[in-house]
């Protein structure tokens, strides 16, 4: 099983859905306790992706679930493996986007929440993803993060997602 120390230079990086779902749903049940819909769904019934993480296995060089923030677990990825990850896209479903929109603030917010769930993965740039995957990033030589939003670098934003005290 691949854990999350094994990334390599010229690896992509994917993941099995949109990011944000869980986090917004929290807000959105947070204020109102009969809240309903695909957001609060997400939340209140995460689907751990076994299956997928099943099939990705023999393929990845890296993989952890995305429980804390996409940002922050992809720079835990990063430092365990001793390179630099990019993430160039912030998958957003059509649900969020359509409560929230998909501006930069947004993307950066759905980028730091937790409790999504999805896998992001590390794969040789000439193995295509046996599931439904969604490519948010690379690999390179180096140490760190870099967040790219429409092709500009970002500052990082003080917190990058959910830290364990």
């Amino acid at each position: 099983v691949p854990t999350r120390t094994g990334a390599q230079p010229g690896d992509r990086l994917y993941i099995t859905g949109p990011v944000g779902d869980a986090g917004i749903g929290l807000i959105l049940a947070s204020a109102d306790r009969h809240a309903a819909g695909p957001l609060v769904d997400a939340y209140r019934r995460p689907r751990p992706r076994l299956a997928e993480g099943a099939l990705l296995a023999p393929l990845a060089t890296a993989m952890m679930d995305v429980s804390d923030g996409l940002l922050i677990d992809a720079q835990r990825m990063a430092i365990a493996s001793g390179v630099a990850i990019t993430i160039d896209h912030i998958p957003l479903s059509s649900a969020l986007e359509q409560v929230r929109g998909g501006s930069t603030a947004v993307q950066l917010a759905a980028a730091r929440a937790g409790d999504d769930y999805e896998l992001l993965f590390a794969l040789p740039s000439a193995i295509r993803p046996p599931v439904r995957a969604i490519p948010v990033g690379h690999v390179a030589a180096g140490s760190g993060l870099v967040l790219m939003i429409d092709g500009a670098v970002m500052p990082l934003p003080d917190s990058l997602g959910w830290e364990h005290g």
